[in-house]
């Protein structure tokens, strides 16, 4: 074989290896993005989202294979996402079309309820909100923060929760027919929070209460009008918290910056004493 023959030779393996390996790369790249994508984030079992992933509610788009992804601004209702964009997190929004007959409806009864949430990549959390819509709510017109009532709510204080959260309810039992019951997993290290509607047909239960007493399983009053600061969450411009018996308001952006241990210049303002929680 002649030196140019060789070299020539030698130059077109070289070139198979460098194409094999930039093949592989991408390969290995490309797995990794839809890595990432499959494992956000979490569902409700229930959710109009999972129904139709399930084949229940048809011409869904894209949420029909991502229903654990319906995700948008959190600290809601202060903040979160805009007023007709509830069911779809301002990003799937066939989730937004709302007629009394446009979605699969699951049977409930008032009272003791649990609901079950499927967490596909586990965050921080603050809190597990669920609202549902109000005696005389229009079901023909897009969701809105007017509509909502909350019945239920706990409180996680950045703890990381397990692949299957169960969370106990009172459904308001005064109440029968078509509702929607808005369920909010609220982040504590993002600003983010997944929003799940569920489409039920309610019931009253006779055997129980009409009201509850107070601070039963997942009462919301239970807590207080402000939540306690926490080192984990993320706090936005204008959010009050409760830290050694005070209340501070959040002036910027800020986390793991303790209230009353930064200055004058720190994140937050001192507004008074907290009332009894």
């Amino acid at each position: 074989m002649t030196v140019q023959a060789f070299a020539g030779t030698h130059f077109s393996r070289l070139k198979m290896l460098y194409v094999t390996a930039g093949t592989l790369f991408l390969i290995f790249a490309c797995s990794l993005i839809f890595a990432n994508s499959a494992s956000a984030h979490g569902y409700e079992v229930n959710s109009r989202a999972n129904l139709c992933f399930t084949g229940q509610n048809t011409n869904c788009g894209a949420v029909q294979y991502e229903p654990w992804s319906v995700e948008g601004r959190g600290d809601f209702p202060e903040i979160g996402v805009p007023d007709g964009k509830i069911a779809s997190g301002n990003k799937f929004f066939e989730l937004d079309e709302q007629s009394s007959t446009r979605w699969t409806k699951v049977n409930m009864t008032g009272g003791e309820h649990t609901f079950h949430w499927k967490i596909v990549a586990n965050h921080s959390t603050n809190t597990w909100d669920y609202y549902i819509t109000k005696k005389g709510w229009d079901p023909n017109s897009p969701l809105k923060r007017s509509d909502l009532e909350l019945f239920c709510r706990y409180v996680d204080d950045g703890a990381i929760p397990p692949n299957d959260v169960y969370n106990d309810c009172f459904i308001p039992n005064d109440r029968e027919g078509y509702y929607v019951i808005v369920a909010v997993w609220d982040i504590a290290d993002t600003v983010n929070a997944f929003y799940q509607v569920i489409d039920v047909n309610l019931s009253i239960n006779p055997s129980a209460p009409t009201n509850p007493a107070p601070g039963f399983p997942g009462d919301p009053n239970r807590f207080g009008e402000y939540l306690v600061w926490n080192n984990i969450r993320v706090y936005t411009e204008g959010e009050i918290v409760v830290h050694n018996g005070q209340l501070w308001k959040a002036l910027w952006w800020t986390q793991n910056q303790e209230p009353g241990t930064t200055g004058q210049w720190g994140p937050w303002q001192l507004i008074g004493p907290a009332p009894n929680q």
